[in-house]
């Protein structure tokens, strides 16, 4: 968890991260209307296949930074358990492993508490 004040560089220190140790990165920037499904990926149907094709969302990186995490909503935030926890997502009944090496970033603002989650 890296909490400190908006503009300090925290997402270009995440970016520089992944890019020294060549490694994925992803992005979440956390609101109250956030759904899990935007973080773990979601299946869309493909009308030419006549099937479901599922989309990975950015949790499937190396390195995820989950920017101002108490703005999601708790069930959002719990999201990300069973990926820091377990390396690993589910989704729809059916279990992904993620890449490896595999951590969240995680930031919030210390100024800004109206309209956030604890965590």
């Amino acid at each position: 968890m890296i909490e400190d004040l908006p503009g300090l560089g925290k997402t270009t220190m995440a970016i520089g991260i992944a890019k020294s140790l060549g490694l994925g990165f992803g992005r979440v920037q956390c609101t109250s209307d956030l759904l899990p499904s935007d973080i773990t990926g979601l299946s869309i149907y493909n009308k030419n296949k006549g099937e479901f094709e599922f989309h990975q969302g950015p949790i499937f990186n190396n390195i995820v930074l989950v920017d101002e995490i108490n703005r999601a909503t708790p069930k959002t935030q719990s999201a990300l358990l069973e990926a820091m926890g377990e390396k690993q997502v589910t989704i729809e009944e059916k279990t992904y492993q993620l890449s490896r090496p595999f951590f969240v970033l995680a930031t919030q603002n210390p100024l800004e508490q109206y309209g956030t989650f604890p965590l």
